[in-house]
């Protein structure tokens, strides 16, 4: 499979680390409105720049791109893409928008493209386990489940992205969903940020509702964890009858990848993972394990995390 990608930014370095493990995807050219950044990517990793983006999707050799720009850019690239007949992937989040999110579904199914959001977490091989050990009552019942991302990202790195709430907690949002379901309810908080030029949250909370269970979710890119434990990035479920776990610390080492400072191994194959099941679900029709429709209701749920904080309040879903 041929694919090629549109942005060559931090998560660009990401994706195709991933690929180097996937000899069945083969990277044949990129564009990025950037041409200093094209040409640096190209001269690294030996593919063509492509001079713009109707001449990217006019390559016939092309089976499938991968949208890896800024979130305001995704719609239009993804519908471009797809009405040039082009399998198409989009970084997360895919949009602050269900209803564009949803046309979106609507018109990958005209087309009959498969069309995927970069929801990487959900393909960490611990949660598989711990999905499995939920539904099939190993745990009982689920009382709580927690979502904790607590590393820390100087300011510089992300000055060009959006709060934590809306860019990283897409993360905690379909994770949390995929476990338990559309919450009855949400509330949630963003702290006064310590960026001196930024002027957007570094750290937020949220807390979903599920009458007889809540899921607690929280980011910081304020300050890192330096425990003996770490709460690096962290999901547990609690349950009556047992416990599940996910925890990236398992194996790490020195060497900064994107926007992270060091390298987190299974954040790293969460990558690999979620573009095999891309190439699965395109060649074999194999359903995926977080989805536009999923995309969709995160989208919703976070607008609603932001309408609870100007009003103080919890907001029905």
């Amino acid at each position: 499979m041929k694919v090629a990608f549109i942005g060559a930014g931090r998560v660009a370095e990401v994706h195709y680390l991933a690929l180097k493990d996937i000899p069945e995807i083969q990277l044949v050219g990129i564009y990025d409105n950037n041409k200093e950044q094209s040409a640096k990517r190209a001269a690294e990793w030996s593919v063509n720049i492509f001079d713009s983006v109707s001449n990217l999707l006019a390559d016939s050799q092309i089976d499938a791109i991968l949208i890896l720009t800024h979130v305001d850019s995704h719609i239009e690239l993804a519908q471009a893409c797809l009405q040039a007949g082009k399998h198409v992937f989009i970084e997360k989040p895919v949009s602050v928008n269900s209803t564009e999110i949803r046309g979106l579904i609507k018109l990958a199914k005209l087309n009959n493209r498969v069309i995927m959001p970069g929801h990487n977490y959900a393909y960490i091989p611990e949660f598989t386990r711990m999905k499995k050990l939920l539904s099939n009552g190993s745990l009982g019942t689920v009382r709580a489940v927690f979502v904790n991302y607590v590393i820390q990202h100087p300011e510089n790195i992300v000055k060009d992205y959006a709060g934590v709430i809306d860019e990283v907690m897409i993360h905690h949002t379909y994770l949390i969903t995929s476990l338990l379901g559309v919450p009855r309810q949400v509330v949630a908080g963003a702290a006064e940020t310590a960026w001196k030029n930024h002027p957007v949250e570094d750290q937020g909370w949220m807390t979903f509702d599920y009458g007889i269970a809540t899921a607690h979710a929280f980011c910081t890119f304020g300050v890192d964890d330096i425990s003996n434990s770490p709460w690096t990035f962290l999901i547990k479920v609690i349950g009556t009858e047992g416990t599940a776990v996910v925890d990236w610390r398992s194996s790490v080492f020195l060497r900064p990848l994107g926007t992270l400072p060091i390298a987190i191994v299974q954040y790293e194959e969460s990558y690999t993972n979620e573009l095999l099941a891309f190439k699965l679900a395109i060649e074999n029709g194999r359903p995926l394990t977080s989805t536009m429709e999923d995309a969709a209701l995160a989208a919703d749920i976070l607008s609603a995390a932001q309408k609870s904080i100007k009003t103080c309040s919890f907001v029905k879903l």
